[in-house]
């Protein structure tokens, strides 16, 4: 099982969110409440999950994502209204929906490999899949990524592979 490290400008944030995940049996390495420190504790691991807020004290989630070593997921936490995609990762809104914050923590933390890691190829069908689905659909793009991370979850793949699978079913 890779480490999950929380990274929440609000301590106690961090400590309910860290609560939430050993509740459900995930075992979190380390709480943190800057992007530097996240940074300093990743380059020692060989991958992991962070579980973040949109925005910390020294950086946004976008940031850290670019900054983090190969191996690591991001699940970055964000207020209501906000877009669901921001870049290569994973975004959910808060509230959470419990469930699918553990499950979603959980598909991360237990792949061998990390699931935001793309070549071209992959990030390709990615986009395609979501053009198609914001054309059919009338879907926002922060909607289409949300719905191809839902079919994703569901069907225990990658998020690549369901996208060439919606590909597929609209040709």
């Amino acid at each position: 099982m890779k480490n999950i490290i929380v990274a929440y400008p609000s301590k106690n944030m961090a400590v309910q969110i860290k609560n939430v995940l050993e509740q459900e049996g995930l075992h979190v390495s380390y709480i943190c409440g800057t992007g530097a420190s996240v940074l300093r504790i990743a380059s020692d691991l060989r991958g992991g999950v962070v579980v973040c807020s949109a925005i910390l004290s020294d950086m946004g989630a976008n940031t850290l994502a670019e900054r983090l070593p190969a191996g690591f997921d991001i699940i970055a936490l964000c207020k209501s209204g906000r877009e669901d995609y921001m870049g290569s990762f994973i975004s959910l809104p808060i509230p959470l929906d419990r469930a699918e914050f553990v499950k979603t923590v959980a598909v991360l933390v237990s792949s061998q490999s990390s699931y935001t890691e793309r070549d071209k190829t992959d990030a390709d069908a990615i986009s395609n899949a979501k053009l198609i689905l914001m054309k059919a659909n009338e879907m926002s793009e922060g909607q289409a990524h949300k719905y191809l991370q839902n079919l994703s979850m569901r069907r225990g793949k990658k998020l690549a592979e369901v996208a060439r699978e919606v590909i597929r079913e609209f040709e």
